[in-house]
């Protein structure tokens, strides 16, 4: 009887115990949404390679994420534009051209634009309400963000690692936009 007991008791503090993933509903997204493109430095690294260059964000005419990211000569690295079935693949370098890079990609990206509609652990906020660090997935999926040097409700730095896939993508506003076409 009392093993029944104990084993009940367990169930029942295990059973109310806080989820490990939660709901990002009240999570501002961390891209600057209030200008019509934004301008962000990235750099890309992967296994000791590095992709820089400049990553324009806007919204398309669905009221879904575009990104788009050339190199400081004018290439065309990707461009990535939100739809209804996910995403869709306007442009791609052939050596990012898989499915499963271009899937990292999306989620990284617009997790950054739209993490109210994604779970992952509680989000560390400094003393002024700021997000400073989101984790999310397990495994050889898990994400960790970090976002400093805010200025009003947006973060100027944000760095999105996957550790176990030695991958590490850095976000910078671009601080030369002041007067380009697309300021």
């Amino acid at each position: 009887m009392r093993t029944i007991l104990a084993v009940l008791a367990g169930l029942f503090l295990i059973s109310c115990g806080s989820a490990s993933h939660i709901l990002w509903r009240d999570q501002l997204p961390l891209l600057d949404t209030t200008r019509r493109v934004g301008m962000y430095d990235l750099r890309i690294s992967f296994m000791n390679r590095e992709i820089e260059g400049l990553m324009l964000t806007t919204m398309n005419s669905d009221n879904r994420p575009r990104f788009v990211l050339t190199s400081y000569f004018g290439m065309s690295v990707f461009d990535l534009e939100g739809s209804s079935d996910g995403y869709l693949v306007n442009y791609v370098t052939p050596f990012l051209d898989r499915k499963r890079i271009l899937d990292l990609l999306w989620d990284d990206l617009s997790m950054l634009r739209e993490p109210n509609v994604r779970s992952g652990y509680e989000p560390f906020r400094d003393a002024n309400g700021n997000t400073v660090r989101l984790r999310t997935g397990r495994g050889i999926r898990s994400t960790k963000i970090v976002a400093g040097n805010y200025q009003g409700v947006f973060p100027q730095n944000i760095t999105i690692e996957h550790p176990l896939l030695n991958l590490l993508l850095e976000l910078t506003v671009s601080q030369n936009a002041q007067g380009s076409l697309y300021y």
